[in-house]
């Protein structure tokens, strides 16, 4: 290949989860390379102009070969309980999400998520939702 034929190109680099692990630009030559830095699986592609944005990895991610933008997994990122150990705030999370708080992280092994408490105050979650879904946080207003 030629300096004239190597030309910059957009790319990712993602996995067998279709999550995006690396965008960036570089030579047409190098892409072959990018994947096998990850091990087996992943695979290294070109990004067309249209579809290319720095922060892909956090809005899009592969399916079937197809750039296609995430899903939100929760809709309302603000809820109040009573703070009275009884009431509770409860739902439905994809399968593979993890959840953190107060600094340790959780995986939510049935899917649901339930907090109850009777410290009165807000309480902030983050939670790493798999490849199809942002990323997202919810914060429990106790009063």
């Amino acid at each position: 290949m030629t300096a004239l034929e190597d030309r910059t190109i957009h790319y990712i680099v993602y996995g067998p989860d279709g999550a995006i692990r690396q965008s960036g630009d570089c030579a047409l030559s190098l892409l072959p390379h990018y994947a096998g830095l990850y091990g087996a699986g992943f695979k290294a592609v070109e990004v067309q102009a249209d579809q290319y944005w720095r922060d892909i990895d956090a809005h899009c991610y592969v399916l079937d070969g197809t750039i296609i933008s995430k899903g939100t997994a929760v809709e309302v990122p603000d809820l109040s309980i009573k703070a009275d150990g009884v009431d509770e705030v409860r739902f439905a999370l994809p399968v593979g999400t993890s959840v953190i708080h107060s600094g340790r992280i959780v995986a939510v092994e049935d899917n649901v998520f339930e907090f109850v408490t009777d410290m009165p105050g807000d309480h902030e979650f983050s939670f790493q939702a798999p490849a199809a879904y942002r990323d997202f946080k919810v914060t429990i207003h106790a009063v």
